[in-house]
């Protein structure tokens, strides 16, 4: 009786832990390289359970624009874009299935917007970008390179 109690009691904490693992990968699946509609590259990685994207390539990027020229500050307009942090503190809700409550810079523009990643499939990612009542949603594609 003892026995099957212990063998259940390691059954039960096994299936725990992983589905514990499943929620981490879930969240995970947004972590790699990544290219916008706009040809900006980026790469996502994960800090203290959050989410941040920087920028790694700029080829084809608004006409070969490489420093921060439209940014509100204008101190940081001589900076360049190359390593740039744009996507600060999204965080994954594993109820929604979605990562949320984050921001994104857009350099050509020179603005920062609230971000929503709504899902993640291998391959490719919906990103929705807000600001007051606006929003729009685009596709980013997974690269290697």
């Amino acid at each position: 009786m003892k026995k099957a109690i212990t063998t259940s009691v390691v059954i039960l904490l096994f299936l725990t832990l992983s589905s514990f693992k499943t929620i981490d990968d879930s969240a995970d699946k947004i972590i790699g390289k990544w290219i916008l509609p706009d040809n900006i590259k980026i790469e996502i990685f994960k800090k203290n359970n959050k989410f941040y994207g920087k920028i790694i390539d700029l080829e084809g990027f608004n006409s070969g624009q490489t420093k921060d020229i439209k940014n509100p500050d204008k101190s940081l307009r001589n900076k360049e874009l190359i390593g740039k942090i744009i996507i600060s503190d999204l965080e994954y809700d594993s109820n929604l299935n979605q990562w949320i409550n984050g921001t994104i810079y857009a350099p050509q523009k020179g603005i920062e917007l609230n971000l929503k990643i709504n899902y993640a499939k291998e391959n490719e990612l919906e990103a929705e970008a807000s600001k007051l009542f606006f929003w729009k949603s685009i596709i980013w594609k997974k690269i290697s390179f």
